[in-house]
This record gives C-alpha cells, sequence and structure tokens, in this order.
C-alpha cells in the first residue's frame, strides 16, 4: 500500500486546491489543455501551501495512478511511496524542493490497488518571475517494462555465469584428473618400455651365446641376424622411455643410434664407411620406427655382406628427409658392385616387404648412376 489520505474532502488544502484549479483554468487556456490531453503523466503542486499539496493531475496520470481527480486533490505529491521506495530516492525530491531546483530520479511506487510500479520523476519549480517558487511540475515515465526486462537479463545473466562457473569448476576437475592419468599413463608407457627394451636384449644375448655355439657359418649367421633385428627393435624401446614427445622417436637420433650399433657388423674394416645424413625434426611414433629401425637393420647388413666383395671399398648412406607432407623418405645407398633387386625368396626380403606394407610404405631398388 502507497501513503494515500483519505478523507480529504472537507479540509482547507482541498477547498484551496480547488479553488487554484479553477483559477489555473480560466487564466491557463491552451497551456492548461494541451497539459490536460499529453500523454504523459503530470501533477502540478502549489508551493505557496503547506505541504505543497496537489492542485492538478491530467488524465495519463489517472490512468497510471488508478485515482481520480476528486481523490488527489490536496494530496502530498508523494503519496504513493510505500514499502518498497527507495528512501535515498525520496530524500533526494525533498532536497531538490528544498533547493528550489529540477531533479531526475528513478523511484518504485505503488498504484490505488497497490500494485508497484517504476518511473522515471522529472520535478521542476516554476517561479513567479519575481524569484519566487509557486508551483512544481512533476511528470512521470513508466519504465517498469524496461526495469523488469533489465532485472530478468540481471538474473538471466547471474545463471548463466553460475552455470558457467559450476561448469568451469568440472572441466578443472575432469582436467585434474585427465593430467593425472596422461602423466601415469606415461610414467607407465616410459616402464613398458624400459622393460621391453630390456627384455628384447637379453633375448639378443641369449641368441648371440646361442650363436656362437654354432659351428656352421651359416647358421651362426641366422642367429646374428635374429639378434641385430632384436636389437633394432630394443632401441626403439630405450628411445621411447627417454622420450619427452609422447611416445614419438626422433629418427635423427634413431637412426644414428642405429648406424651406431651396426658399425661392428663391419668388423672394423676400414673399407667400409657407414654414414647417416639425417633432417632435424623427423617425429615418428613407435608403430611406425619399431618396423623402419628393423628395416633399415635388413639393408645396411645386406649392403654390408654383398656390396664391398674384398678387396673392393666405399661407403654405405643412410639418409632421411621429408619428401612432402605426411611422408618420409628414408634411403640406403652404397657404392658397391651394386644389385639388381632384392632377393627373392630370401627372408630378409620377405621381411623387408612385410614390415613396409605394414607402415603403408613404398619401396624402390634403383642402381646409382654410374
Amino acid at each position: 500500500m502507497n501513503e494515500f489520505q483519505e478523507n480529504k474532502a472537507d479540509t482547507p488544502e482541498r477547498t484551496v486546491a480547488e479553488r487554484h484549479i479553477e483559477a489555473v483554468r480560466q487564466q491557463g487556456g491552451l497551456f492548461v489543455e494541451a497539459v490536460r490531453r499529453t500523454r504523459m503523466p503530470m501533477l502540478v503542486t502549489d508551493a505557496t501551501l503547506p505541504g505543497n499539496p496537489i492542485v492538478f493531475a491530467n488524465g495519463a496520470f489517472l490512468d497510471l495512478s488508478g485515482y481520480s481527480m476528486d481523490e488527489l486533490l490536496g494530496q502530498d505529491p508523494h503519496f504513493m511511496n510505500g514499502a518498497g521506495t527507495d528512501p535515498e530516492a525520496i530524500r533526494r525530491y525533498e532536497v531538490a524542493i528544498l533547493e528550489e531546483r529540477d531533479e531526475t530520479l528513478e523511484i518504485l511506487q505503488y498504484r490505488k490497488d497497490g500494485t508497484p510500479f517504476r518511473a522515471m520523476l522529472f520535478a521542476s519549480p516554476v517561479d513567479d518571475g519575481q524569484g519566487t517558487v509557486t508551483n512544481h511540475f512533476l511528470s512521470y515515465l513508466d519504465i517498469t517494462r524496461r526495469y523488469d526486462a533489465e532485472e530478468d537479463l540481471r538474473a538471466l545473466t547471474l545463471e548463466l555465469e553460475a552455470r558457467v562457473a559450476a561448469r568451469t569448476r568440472e572441466l578443472e576437475a575432469l582436467n585434474t584428473r585427465l593430467s593425472a592419468l596422461v602423466t601415469e599413463r606415461e610414467m607407465l608407457l616410459v616402464e613398458v618400455n624400459h622393460r621391453a627394451k630390456n627384455s628384447l636384449a637379453i633375448a639378443a644375448s641369449l641368441l648371440a651365446i646361442q650363436g656362437r655355439r654354432q659351428r656352421d657359418p651359416a647358421v651362426r649367421a641366422l642367429f646374428e641376424e635374429a639378434q641385430d633385428r632384436l636389437n633394432a627393435m630394443a632401441r626403439v624401446h630405450d628411445l621411447l622411455s627417454k622420450s619427452e614427445k609422447a611416445q614419438r622417436v626422433d629418427v635423427s637420433v634413431y637412426v644414428a643410434d642405429l648406424c651406431g650399433a651396426l658399425r661392428p657388423i663391419t668388423e672394423n674394416d676400414d673399407r667400409i664407411r657407414l654414414e647417416a645424413v639425417m633432417e632435424d625434426g623427423i617425429l615418428v611414433d613407435a608403430d611406425t620406427a619399431v618396423p623402419l629401425g628393423i628395416v633399415l637393420t635388413e639393408l645396411i647388413t645386406n649392403a654390408v655382406k654383398y656390396a664391398f666383395p674384398a678387396p673392393r671399398s666405399g661407403t654405405i648412406l643412410v639418409q632421411a628427409r621429408r619428401c612432402q607432407p605426411g611422408w618420409i623418405e628414408l634411403v640406403v645407398q652404397d657404392d658397391g658392385i651394386g644389385m639388381s633387386s632384392l632377393r627373392q625368396g630370401s627372408l630378409g626380403y620377405g621381411l623387408v616387404r612385410s614390415l613396409i606394407q605394414q607402415i603403408r610404405g613404398r619401396s624402390t631398388c634403383a642402381a646409382m648412376p654410374g
């Protein structure tokens, strides 16, 4: 409810207000008619009377407030204030009246039926031309719908912010858990690769022991080939256990390490040089690195065995480069006696062909230009 005062009909304020409004009607002419017809709710008060009572209200204000003209005359201009009206807005209005100056403020007030509305209130003093304020004009702009829409928007914004904050916390928790799982996975992979390397190295050592016990050179050679293949796989797992690039192997490091490990098969013969020319920054995953290592081992071993029959000397060159996006070109070439093709039916040839198909690669065999 608001501060409307009942039974104003027979009070002195009401009698003076009625006489004043009649005088205004007779003297104001067109101006009074314009105020009466405007669609902006307006009040006129008499500042010369105690309490600055209402002496006029237009039809738009009657529609806004729900009161009749008979009920409004003589009322305090802020009779529509109520429990929800901001005391600061009331204070600003009262100070402006005392200081006889214009004021614009937002205020919550109540209609006759008790429903609240929010308005922009424009208060302006009017003097008699001699410096004495005789009246106040109060006009209202109903901003209830705008205010309600802003409130709804604020509520929606707060709800969205709360949802975003809650979702962010969930994602942060999931990210923390995921990071922990990734760290754990990396640690497990390092351990698996380390154990795989050790197991392969042990198997290679056992083959070496068995190979040395073989009297037949051909059988001993088979053991040595199997040992080299296991060592190639062991080196991949060794690099993976030390890798900081999510289980990916740097080809240049791997090939250099592999060539270093295969140098002993030249039997320290100065006739054969083993060189590696690698493009930096080529990374492959474990599923590709293991087959590549075995293929390189087969090709390099084959070149050592067959490309340089004594007393011929020469070089075995291993190269790696990016030939096009998504593709790596590996070349093993020598300047030995040459070959027309890989030996069909040999174990090494079948293994090389199978491994290249496994990694969806292509192989070519060509003689070096003479």
